[in-house]
């Protein structure tokens, strides 16, 4: 017996050397399997940021003047982050909105200050965020299939290089969607550790990450519905489990729901203008879904083909949809209805390409305009989220079709020798994606490239037409131009205005600005034609009222200038300098034609209260040389020639320092 025993406890010996080999084999493997796929994440990041290197030193542009520029919270940084938490997201701009993402408005805020209100920081910052989403999309994707390499490299390639991503990095603004999408990703993250582990931990800080989401943007509400819908998917959580999360996520909801009703109202817009959402020229709601579900299909084919891109998509650019035979609604509503299908069927085997469709599905259908309304029936920001379940369908696709759905490399060599037909099939489709996203980055470099660009993209669009217009009429870009420019800036701005009046007359901002056009070429009737119009739409905007004012007093007219600085004044929120001074050339005018009519009480009454409105020019705008050369004048109106001679130097010598040097 003691032989037998001996015997076999020496047969045993090498199965057990073979086993220890098999085991170190495996942890070795495991570790270069790790490596391998941290080291992926990092060249996806440094790919999503190296594409928009060249936004670094962009201007601002678009919606950054009205959250960031012009915004009275945001340029006054960190000493403002409170009142940007109980405000709305574009409250500074004398209007208020129903949207609420302080969380971004105040990273605006703190880079403002940092940077001294240059953009550069903010466009670094940016890049940044998208760097590391990338990345970490990757990362998510991996830990949601860990055995299906391929599958998750070629999905964020496809998202990291995508063109119609530029909206959201190259503008500032859009960081919003970035911050929303990034913690809605670090929210699944989470989630799913807790499906891994069930501990109860890992449920509050998937709330927490969920609820920065919100903060940074409305449309993060989807989440309700993804988080169940991935945790079927991609774990093995219990119906009951998965309703305990969901439970909780439901709560965090309600929480913001509660926050934002208390500071700002309900969600969802009471008032939508046709300029910004072509579907409300109907009131009819099968016309408005039948072309919202037309749009659908147009994301679909800028995502698989994106070319032409465009900052705006509004009024009039694409058309209503007012028949059922239409051949663009009935192609998307059969993509998406075939879409759901597959998704449904996938649903119990818990498909790949039945999560890419939910996935897609659910954070589109807020913005799609399908179950509400919202402020645009169409912008490539808004896709952006749903871009990736997108490009996680089409590596499916991919994937499937070179048969490498479930291959893992082990080394960085096999990730190019192995199944490498993937490679031809996905390289030339990011060569062409990288030359697409670094020309479009181009057109976003301030607001004369991209409305230059993007009016011959998208010429019957109003939007774009008062863009461009508007643009080429500002103070800025008209003070470095001769006088024959300006003629010829001035007949095309005009031309464009009158052309956005014609698809759509009741536009105050197309109004508003032909006036201006009308002003500055002295066709003061004309202009004031329009800024009558102009006020009979919105009468909120002080600084119609003071243009509207300036046209009355050119035509001699100074009771109705009068009127119309007063309510200027009366309506800003801040101490309105030009109004102000303004005001002091009425009672200037008025000051003068007393002595004329040599009424020395009256011209006493015009010229004291002509210095008051010049003293309060002042102390909002010390330097201005108007109201120092308006004191002078009604010193001298009231013969103290002293002071008079003094207000005129000091009115000289400013005028002298601005001049360019």
């Amino acid at each position: 017996m003691s032989k037998n025993k001996s015997f076999s406890a020496k047969k045993n010996i090498p199965s057990t050397q073979k086993e220890q080999k098999t085991v170190l084999t495996e942890s070795s493997e495991t570790k270069s399997n790790r490596i391998l796929i941290y080291f992926t994440a990092i060249i996806i990041a440094i790919c999503g940021g190296l594409l928009y290197t060249n936004t670094s030193e962009f201007n601002y542009n678009l919606d950054d003047f009205s959250v960031i520029v012009e915004n009275e919270y945001t340029v006054k940084g960190s000493a403002a982050i409170g009142d940007i938490f109980s405000h709305g997201y574009r409250t500074g701009m004398n209007f208020e909105d129903n949207l609420y993402r302080p969380l971004s408005k105040a990273m605006f805020a703190y880079e403002y200050e940092k940077s001294g209100g240059t953009p550069g920081l903010s466009h670094k910052v940016n890049i940044f965020i998208y760097s590391l989403l990338c990345g970490f999309i990757f990362l998510t994707l991996n830990r949601f299939y860990p055995k299906q390499y391929y599958l998750t490299l070629i999905a964020s390639l496809l998202f990291a290089f995508h063109p119609i991503h530029t909206e959201v990095v190259a503008n500032i603004k859009s960081r919003d969607e970035m911050l929303a999408m990034f913690f809605m990703i670090i929210a699944l993250w989470l989630a799913k550790s807790y499906a891994d582990s069930l501990k109860k931990r890992y449920i509050v800080v998937t709330g927490v990450a969920y609820f920065l989401a919100l903060l940074s943007k409305e449309s993060a509400i989807t989440f309700v519905a993804l988080l169940p819908v991935t945790l079927h998917f991609v774990s093995g959580l219990s119906i009951s489990k998965n309703a305990v999360i969901t439970a909780f996520i439901l709560g965090v909801t309600a929480t913001y729901l509660i926050i934002h009703q208390n500071i700002i109202g309900g969600i969802g817009l009471k008032q939508i203008n046709i300029a910004d959402n072509s579907m409300m020229i109907t009131d009819n709601f099968i016309i408005q879904r039948m072309t919202a579900i037309e749009i659908l299909g147009r994301y679909l084919k800028l995502l698989i083909f994106p070319h032409p891109l465009s900052c705006d998509y509004s009024f009039n650019t694409i058309p209503i949809v007012d028949s059922i035979a239409n051949g663009g609604f009935l192609l998307a509503l059969a993509l998406h209805a075939g879409a759901l299908f597959l998704a449904l069927k996938g649903w119990k085997e818990k498909k790949v390409y039945s999560y890419a469709i939910f996935f897609y599905l659910i954070t589109i259908s807020i913005v799609s305009n399908v179950f509400m309304l919202i402020g645009t029936n169409m912008a490539e920001r808004l896709v952006f989220l749903p871009s990736l379940g997108f490009c996680l369908l089409i590596s499916y696709l991919i994937v499937w079709l070179t048969k490498s759905i479930n291959f893992t490399p082990q080394k960085l060599t096999q990730v190019f020798t192995d199944k490498s037909f993937n490679w031809l099939i996905i390289l030339p489709v990011i060569i062409l994606f990288s030359a697409k996203t670094v020309s479009r980055n181009k057109d976003w470099k301030n607001v004369k490239t991209l409305f230059d660009k993007d009016v011959k993209t998208v010429p019957e669009s109003v939007h774009m037409l008062y863009y461009h217009a508007n643009m080429m009429t500002n103070n800025d870009t008209l003070k470095v131009k001769t006088p024959e420019q300006l003629k010829v800036i001035y007949a095309s701005a005009e031309k464009e205005l009158l052309h956005a009046l014609k698809i759509h007359e009741a536009f105050p901002e197309v109004h508003s600005t032909l006036a201006k056009v009308y002003q500055n070429t002295n066709r003061y009737p004309e202009a004031i034609k329009h800024y009558k119009r102009r006020l009979e739409m919105n009468n909120t905007d002080p600084t119609v009222y003071n243009n509207f004012g300036t046209c009355y007093g050119f035509i001699g007219n100074t009771d109705s200038a009068e009127i119309n600085f007063k309510k200027a004044i009366e309506l800003s929120r801040n101490c309105y300098a030009d109004a102000l001074v303004n005001m002091a050339t009425v009672y200037i005018n008025r000051g003068a034609a007393s002595l004329q009519q040599n009424d020395k009480a009256s011209a006493v009454k015009n010229y004291t209260i002509a210095i008051d409105y010049s003293n309060q020019t002042l102390k909002c705008d010390w330097d201005r040389p108007l109201a120092y050369k308006y004191m002078g004048m009604a010193y001298q109106g009231l013969g103290d020639l002293e002071k008079s001679k003094k207000y005129f130097q000091q009115s000289e010598q400013l005028e002298k320092n601005s001049l360019p040097k």
